[in-house]
Formats: C-alpha cells, structure tokens, sequence
C-alpha cells in the first residue's frame, strides 16, 4: 500500500517548520540589533502604562529573546521526529513507528510553542491518525472462496 498522503501532509508540516525555524531566527537578530533594540525600549518607556506598572523592557526583551531559542529547539526536534517518520513510513515499512513519531511530534510543536505552530501540529497528527487507521487492502474474498472450494471433496 502507497502511503503518499502521510508522506504529503508530513512533507508540507516539515516545511512549516522550517519557515517558523527561520520566523523566529528573524525574530531573534531583530531583538539582538542595538540600535532597534534601543529605539524600542525608548519607545516603550515612554508608554504611560508600562511606566506605571513599572515593567523591565530590557528584561522583557532579555525573556523574549529567550523564547525564541527555546521555541527554535522545539521545533528543530520536532523536524527531527517528522523527517525519521516519513523515512520510516517509505515503502510501508514501519507505519505504526511512523504513526507515533508523527503524532509525537505533533503535540511537541503545538504545545512547545504555545499554540504557535498549530498548522503543522494539525498535519502531523492527521498524518500520524492516518498511519495507524490505514490498513493494508485484503485479498479478494472471491479468490479465497475459490481456492477453498479446489481443495474441497466432491
């Protein structure tokens, strides 16, 4: 049996990935730049609200900063777990492995991320669903009531 919307569907999740990977890397040089960073905390101390409540902006950027790698680490394990799924589910070998890497790494992205990278999460798990529901096709009950009826007596 051809697994090719598994494979689809997980392909298409790796490539979400990928483009969040470099959604966050982006996110992260934007936060390290000196001269953005310091124009924004400019901003944002003069924000009558933030004044008031008497935020830290350096260390809310210090924390965003740090998601950002946390969120990257989970989702380059996450396309670690995907990509060993789709060789695995190649040629129909290991579908239920496939299925539980898929399905595994579906719940790291999405809460790993915070609900961020729910789209993948979403392929992923269809994909996984898909590896354990799909059975092979069984031969034609026809052929097997004829091979029954050679080997009866008459």
């Amino acid at each position: 049996m051809k697994r090719t919307a598994e494979i689809v569907l997980s392909v298409i999740g790796v490539i979400l990935n990928i483009l969040l990977i470099l959604g966050v890397f982006v996110f992260n040089t934007f936060l390290s730049d000196e001269q953005l960073r310091s124009e924004l905390e400019a901003e944002m101390a003069n924000d009558p609200d933030l004044a008031a409540n008497g935020a830290d902006i350096t260390g809310i950027f210090d924390f965003l900063n740090g998601l950002g790698v946390f969120f990257n680490i989970v989702i380059i394990i996450s396309t670690i777990l995907s990509i060993v799924a789709i060789v695995v589910v190649r040629g129909n070998r290991k579908p239920k492995l496939a299925g539980g890497l898929l399905i595994g790494s579906a719940v790291l992205v999405f809460l790993g991320t915070f609900l961020i990278g729910w789209l993948p999460a979403l392929l992923f798990l269809i994909a996984g669903i898909m590896c354990f529901a799909r059975k092979p096709k069984v031969q034609d009950q026809h052929m097997h009531d004829q091979r029954d009826d050679e080997l009866r007596p008459l």
